[in-house]
């Protein structure tokens, strides 16, 4: 029987990237001297080029071929550092004594990574270009240009050559000149425009269905269900980001981003491709910055066409989980750059919840301090009103409450203007309810109706498994936290995620795992007091006693007034599980 395939034989990995593509021009001035001057020059002007792809993050790959190869991340990181390249040359050459000059072009599209060698038809496209740039000069796809031009803004001319095979309209050419007098620093930065205070400014992402290479209703099929489950996934965080379907109007092959901003409002864009050939389906995604035409993220999947179903399950939980931090990311850093006057509410409510789910002592004040500011900017307060429930309710497990039974009060009263279209928003209201009034059975029952309603609400489900967890129903609230660990989530929160899992796995009996799951909620965020907590009893219970003493000190770092006899009172575990825990805490070393 045959073995596992070794690195050579295994197929090629398909991803999206940019390629640069850079070679020395053939100048007859170059040889004008000895041909070991000549050879020096050249090795010397080539270091410095991959000095300067690695400068700009660039990853250089070997190429059948004269020149240079490398892959960026992105177009404006390719043509940045395209630019630095030519204008640091072109400095070089006004010495006659250093008169070597580049030709470069820019690619974008899909490549084939194999054992040793990186090929596809967007390298091959790299190379073809590379030869019709000008000396000094830098060629690209027109459609490239069109996506990178706002960001970089620098004059472009069509060439005149034939259209290379795998292009649809003449390429476009950065003259030498106005390689010239490139200056990085001096380009102007954009500056997010202002928002109008009475608009959804949540991350507003446009999810383009996802278009057929070819013909086939097996892979219309699929494109169709694949665009349904992404929406659907993604339609349990909408707090924080409003997810939409582009209009069909909307959809052109290649796909022109920079039609859909005011058509679709989105800040964002998500749309991919499927293609069969050779009975294999493939499914090819990208998420992009509209307005720049940023490539975000990327990635690739392949199964058989007859095996679609196992296609979709594993893409579509890959990308929902990919999407939503990188997006809070980039809101968080959008916000960064625009003056505090012109931040909306919900802009405020994102900064406050990004810090109170990763409490410190010293930006847990901040969010209550931005959660007021953001409630006395104009509406939406959806995101504002969720956010200061779950500082409330952060406080109260941090042990930074003065008074946890008034605080658990004011978190009701702010719940009242909770959105209730919301079923992240719906989800934390019955939790509270549960807290509130000590009534589980009834929190369970409006948790199990926001799940179905919005069964990827990944909020939903880990409140339902915390309840059960409180309840002593261990074994159901695994079975809900794993749920809740394949659903999409914004990031910040993970911790807290983890630690659901790790109460559910505790109240389970299954100690190993419990401390294990906390660790990983340790490794997110390290400053969680309950989750510390159930470590050190974890811990305790498993013998692991000087560990358990570890996370007890960490405990009292966190909240010094900790003792256990407080924390009995106010807990909402059972009778039964409070009274064994509290026994595992003492024997960690925590005060009684």
């Amino acid at each position: 029987m045959r073995g596992k395939p070794t690195a050579v034989e295994a197929p090629p990995e398909r991803r999206l990237a940019t390629i640069l593509a850079a070679a020395i021009d053939d100048d007859p001035d170059l040889m004008r001297d000895d041909d070991d001057a000549a050879h020096r020059r050249a090795g010397q002007a080539m270091d410095r080029l991959r000095r300067a792809i690695r400068l700009a993050s660039g990853s250089i790959f070997p190429f059948a071929g004269d020149g240079l190869m490398a892959e960026f991340a992105s177009a404006v990181d390719a043509l940045t550092c395209a630019l630095d390249i030519q204008a640091d040359a072109a400095r070089r050459t006004a010495d006659p004594a250093d008169p070597i000059r580049f030709r470069i072009a820019i690619n974008a599209g899909e490549i084939l990574v194999g054992h040793r060698h990186v090929g596809g038809a967007a390298v091959s496209l790299a190379a073809r270009l590379e030869k019709l740039a000008p000396p000094g000069g830098i060629a690209l796809p027109a459609s490239l240009h069109d996506q990178v031009r706002h960001v970089i803004p620098v004059p472009a001319t069509t060439l005149g050559q034939p259209v290379p095979h795998g292009l649809p309209a003449p390429p476009v050419a950065i003259p030498a000149e106005a390689c010239e007098s490139w200056r990085g620093e001096d380009r102007p930065v954009r500056r997010p425009p202002a928002i109008r205070p009475a608009a959804d400014s949540r991350a507003a992402l446009a999810v383009v269905p996802f278009r057929v290479a070819g013909a086939g209703n097996d892979a219309m099929a699929l494109a169709d269900s694949a665009t349904d489950d992404v929406i659907s996934r993604l339609g349990g965080l909408t707090t924080w980001i409003a997810v939409s379907r582009a209009p069909a109007v909307t959809i052109r092959a290649p796909l022109d981003l920079q039609r859909l901003p005011p058509i679709t409002r989105a800040r964002y864009v998500l749309h991919g491709t499927v293609d069969v050939e050779r009975g294999m389906a493939r499914l090819a995604v990208e998420l992009n910055e509209a307005e720049t035409g940023l490539v975000l993220w990327s990635d690739r999947f392949s199964r058989p066409l007859d095996d679609s179903a196992a296609l979709r399950q594993e893409a579509m939980p890959r990308i929902a989980r990919a999407v939503p931090p990188l997006l809070a990311q980039r809101e968080l850093d959008r916000s960064a750059l625009t003056e505090p006057g012109l931040l909306t509410a919900h802009d405020l409510a994102l900064r406050a919840y990004t810090m109170l789910v990763q409490p410190e002592r010293a930006t847990f004040a901040r969010a209550a301090a931005l959660l007021r500011q953001a409630g006395s900017r104009p509406p939406p307060h959806g995101s504002t009103r969720f956010a200061l429930v779950c500082w409330y309710l952060v406080a109260i497990c941090q042990g930074w409450s003065a008074d946890p039974e008034a605080d658990l009060r004011a978190a009701g009263d702010a719940a009242s203007g909770l959105d209730h279209t919301d079923p992240a928003a719906m989800a934390l209201l019955a939790f509270l309810h549960a807290m509130l009034h000590r009534d589980h059975a009834v929190a369970c029952a409006a948790l199990d109706r926001v799940i179905g309603q919005a069964p990827f609400c990944g909020l939903a489900w880990r409140l339902k498994a915390l309840t059960l967890a409180q309840m002593g129903h261990g074994e159901d609230a695994v079975a809900h936290a794993e749920q809740a660990e394949a659903m999409p989530a914004l990031g910040p929160d993970f911790a807290w995620r983890d630690f659901v899992m790790a109460l559910s796995c505790y109240v389970a009996g299954r100690y190993a795992e419990a401390a294990r799951w906390a660790r990983m909620s340790a490794m997110h965020h390290p400053g969680l007091a309950a989750n510390l907590r159930l470590l050190a009893a974890s811990l305790a219970v498993l013998g692991r006693l000087d560990e358990a003493q570890q996370a007890a000190e960490r405990v009292l770092e966190i909240d010094p007034a900790f003792h256990i006899g407080a924390w009995r009172r106010r807990s909402f575990l059972t009778d039964e599980c409070r009274a064994v825990y509290a026994q595992r805490l003492r024997l960690a070393g925590l005060p009684a």
